[in-house]
């Protein structure tokens, strides 16, 4: 049974002439039964494709897709499998006996090829199934969480390909560690299409303020063949690019912008970088590992001094302070003095402050061995 306006819909939809002259018809007709059905609390495609399938054959791969679709609404698990579909088929699948991707990957993969032939079975690429949905999802806050768990996991899925079987360090082939950072950042890449795709600026806006800040503070369980140093810097890093990336696809990098994006950019960022320096501070602990954390803090904020620089004028002074100071606490001082050159005229003072602590740590050791 169908709910009343949706049954004098098809009703008169599936009398429509079936000729050339009006295809349009159809089209219309289709979205706007699409539309209805995804919007009610029960599976009313079936019913309409079972009716439509009758009259329309060609509609029928249509009906199925639409159907399918239908599932992603408010079943958690789903939209979980499909976002995993949506990494395997950009990235691969690593084969145990082999240790090489396997499967077509690539955009390919993600979004498909071809256009199943007339009377096939319908197939959809699991990266065009999401896109199709992702507006329909009704918890979009989980994708979120999904979305950076699988980062997590293809990052330290990344690092046990390049790390020795029998050690615990990272390799000595610099070529290696490099091209595990670029596949991070496809990962991360991925990670960021699929989440600015599904919620926008609201989902930015929370992976910034909530998202990340708790998966820092989280503990959690790595597999013993990648505990390995590789696969705590590649987290921190994956974690870094896809946060800048989000950040770049929904606000922009330039100053440009409407006055009430330009707002919701300087406080989304301003959160999350005093999150960062109360941490700094140690005012707050994080759980994860602490590999993790200083590759996160120190890829993030150099990704903004080179990536979006406008950004570092739109926070206090007093934050970009306290996270120099703590850079600068690990040796980080390129990186530190960069992000308060790249404050501004407000954050001069600030700037020259840290040059002459830096100057006098580097003159301590030489006046302690004067005295010996």
């Amino acid at each position: 049974m169908l709910p009343l306006p949706m049954a004098a819909l098809v009703s008169l939809s599936i009398t429509f002439k079936l000729d050339k002259s009006l295809e349009y018809m159809h089209a219309i007709t289709g979205a706007a039964l699409e539309n209805c059905a995804s919007g009610c609390p029960w599976p009313s495609m079936p019913i309409i494709g079972s009716l439509w399938a009758q009259k329309v054959r060609r509609w029928h791969n249509f009906i199925v897709v639409s159907g399918s679709r239908s599932v992603f609404r408010q079943n958690n698990e789903s939209v979980a499998q499909l976002l995993r579909s949506c990494f395997t088929s950009f990235l691969g699948t690593l084969s145990v006996s082999t240790s090489k991707l396997t499967s077509e990957c690539g955009v390919n993969g993600l979004l498909g090829s071809t256009i199943t032939a007339p009377g096939a079975y319908p197939y959809v690429s699991p990266g065009f199934l999401f896109l199709r949905s992702c507006r329909n999802i009704h918890n979009v806050q989980y994708v979120n969480d999904i979305i950076v768990g699988l980062v997590t996991e293809y990052s330290n899925e990344l690092a046990g390909r390049r790390s020795d079987a029998g050690s615990r360090h990272i390799k000595s082939n610099e070529s290696s560690l490099s091209l595990a950072a670029q596949s991070a950042k496809e990962v991360a890449t991925l990670g960021a299409s699929l989440l600015c795709a599904a919620g926008g600026m609201l989902l930015v806006q929370e992976l910034y303020k909530e998202t990340i800040p708790t998966w820092l503070l989280s503990s959690r369980d790595v597999k013993k063949n990648n505990d390995s140093v590789a696969s705590y810097i590649l987290e921190g890093y994956a974690m870094a690019y896809l946060l800048i990336l989000s950040g770049s696809i929904i606000w922009g990098v330039g100053t440009k912008l409407p006055p009430g994006t330009f707002s919701r950019r300087s406080r989304t960022i301003e959160v999350h970088l005093d999150f960062l320096a109360e941490v700094m501070e140690k005012k707050i602990s994080v759980s994860c590992n602490p590999i993790t954390w200083k590759t996160y803090v120190c890829c993030f904020v150099g990704f903004m001094v080179s990536l979006a620089p406008v950004w570092i004028q739109e926070v206090r002074v007093d934050t970009l302070k306290k996270l120099a100071l703590g850079l600068s606490r690990w040796n980080e001082h390129e990186i530190a003095l960069s992000l308060l050159h790249r404050g501004g005229l407000a954050a001069m003072g600030a700037l020259a402050e840290l040059v002459t602590v830096i100057e006098s740590e580097r003159m301590l050791p030489s006046s302690l061995s004067n005295l010996y």
